[in-house]
């Protein structure tokens, strides 16, 4: 038995270009958008640098002249429990009371970011404009117990400092050391 073919099929074609406008105005809006959000991204991030690499030299003599010539301070914070700890390769810097960390954790346990920002100031009075090569070093060496929030806190209260309305670079270049218990 034969089966009636339909009269649907019999339509005429339509010939109709496809309209990609409304595609092409959202990628104007959403390019802008995603670069926008980009940017945002990277001002959340904190920069950290690598520690500079040591180079190994035949000759002492040529040694000991590079050492000569380049003027490090060598500025370290070592955060603990106690409190935070400011000091170099030649000097630990004492605390007010002569014994125990430079800054000393406060009676509610907490660091006392204040007093931290005012002792590298002074510090940075200090080496500022005698050569030093890594005078906005310092390198960050923390203890096993101490959270992850305050090492953010001491970075973020390291790198500048505001001085008559004006904002001013403290130590911005951060290195991690580590910790030989």
């Amino acid at each position: 038995m034969a089966y009636k073919p339909s009269a649907r099929q019999n339509s005429d074609e339509l010939n109709m270009e496809l309209d990609i406008r409304p595609v092409m105005n959202l990628m104007v809006v959403l390019i802008p958008l995603l670069l926008q959000g980009a940017e945002w991204v990277k001002l959340g991030a904190i920069e950290i640098n690598a520690p500079p690499t040591k180079s190994v030299g035949n000759n002492p003599a040529e040694q000991q002249d590079k050492k000569e010539e380049e003027m490090k301070i060598g500025l370290k914070l070592a955060i603990t429990s106690a409190g935070i700890t400011i000091a170099n390769a030649q000097a630990l810097l004492p605390s007010d009371s002569g014994e125990g960390p430079t800054v000393p954790v406060l009676d509610d346990g907490t660091y006392d970011y204040a007093l931290l920002k005012t002792k590298l100031i002074e510090v940075k009075k200090l080496i500022a404009g005698k050569g030093y090569k890594d005078e906005n070093r310092a390198v960050i060496t923390a203890g096993n117990k101490v959270e992850y929030q305050d090492l953010v806190s001491v970075i973020d209260n390291i790198q500048t400092y505001e001085e008559d309305g004006t904002e001013k670079v403290l130590f911005p270049e951060i290195n991690f050391g580590s910790v030989i218990q």
